[in-house]
């Protein structure tokens, strides 16, 4: 029997509206980033979500819950973690990831994400930054959380409180993480990708579709034992993108559905990359083949923390900087 929806659909009377019991999909095994695409056994657990969309982690038997900041419409995924904890993936639009401590029975940390996957070492999440889908203009900015650090680590400014600037900026280059960093940038540091991120086997390297006002590329980010990127990127030709040669100024949709790393990326190692079925031009499925080489370092971008002036506004609170001391 296929494991797609593990669902007990009781219903229960709540003051907050209906509950539902036990709904954990186990439908988004690539959030853990096992080898093929592997879903991990569900540990003994269960949750309840309730019509708010206030949700309630609960571990085998027990009747005491962990309560799960935020609000989901449910649990897809949950991933077994080798230090003991769960990676806890709730769906909302977006996705919540909750990293969870069992043996505490203790919400460690939250936060809010775009195409989250766990390293293949289970020592990475790397996510794109939230942004809201209407009102601003979004751009990707790709992520890296690490967890063998705490959640006040995982911020720029120690803030663990904070769900949205969480982690550290990968890509685009010279871009840092702090409010709106990712929001209404110019046309020249937009960048958008819309699909999965992709691991190297060994977890040191990341692989991922990029659009921008120069054209579609794919970016490969190489990461350090401390996780310091860097940051490379290749832009596609018509032929690459789309599997056969097309008019210019002809509509294309492509995407990336799988990247598959060779060996020794470190020195000239090959990714083969396989682009689905896609719109216009007539494209076709393909696989593309790409080594280190076809490479070239991602141009750096200015995107940095502002010095905010007295008078700006954010969260709904005015932003008031500490004063200069006088010199006497």
């Amino acid at each position: 029997m296929k494991r797609a929806i593990l669902s007990l659909t009781l219903m229960a009377c709540s003051i907050w509206g209906p509950m539902a019991w036990g709904q954990i999909a186990q439908s988004h095994p690539e959030y853990c980033g096992l080898p093929n695409g592997a879903n991990p056994p569900l540990p003994d657990v269960s949750v309840t979500v309730d019509g708010n969309g206030h949700a309630v982690l609960y571990l085998g038997q027990g009747t005491t819950g962990i309560p799960l900041r935020g609000s989901i419409e449910q649990i897809a995924e949950v991933c077994p973690l080798s230090n003991g904890l769960l990676a806890v993936f709730g769906d909302y639009g977006g996705t919540e990831v909750f990293i969870v401590d069992p043996a505490k029975k203790a919400l460690v940390d939250s936060f809010d994400a775009y195409h989250p996957v766990i390293s293949p070492n289970q020592r990475w999440i790397a996510f794109v930054k939230m942004y809201p889908l209407h009102g601003v203009e979004g751009s990707d900015q790709y992520m890296l959380y690490d967890l063998a650090k705490s959640a006040s680590e995982n911020r720029p400014d120690g803030n663990a409180k904070d769900t949205t600037d969480v982690g550290r900026v990968i890509f685009p280059p010279g871009h840092e993480n702090f409010p709106g960093s990712n929001t209404n940038l110019p046309k020249s540091q937009q960048h958008l990708g819309g699909t999965r991120i992709h691991w190297a086997p060994d977890s040191r390297a990341i692989a991922f579709e990029d659009r921008t006002a120069e054209g579609p590329g794919m970016v490969l980010v190489t990461l350090d034992d401390n996780g310091i990127p860097s940051a490379f990127r290749h832009a596609l030709t018509p032929v690459e993108m789309c599997g056969r040669d097309f008019p210019s100024g002809t509509f294309v949709s492509w995407k990336v559905t799988r990247a598959e790393f060779g060996p020794d990326l470190a020195r000239s190692g090959r990714i083969m990359i396989e682009i689905g079925a896609s719109g216009g031009a007539g494209c076709v499925p393909h696989t593309l083949e790409l080594q280190k080489s076809d490479f070239h370092t991602a141009k750096t971008e200015a995107n940095v923390r502002p010095t905010y002036t007295y008078g700006v506004i954010h969260n709904g609170r005015e932003v008031v900087p500490p004063k200069e001391k006088k010199e006497k």
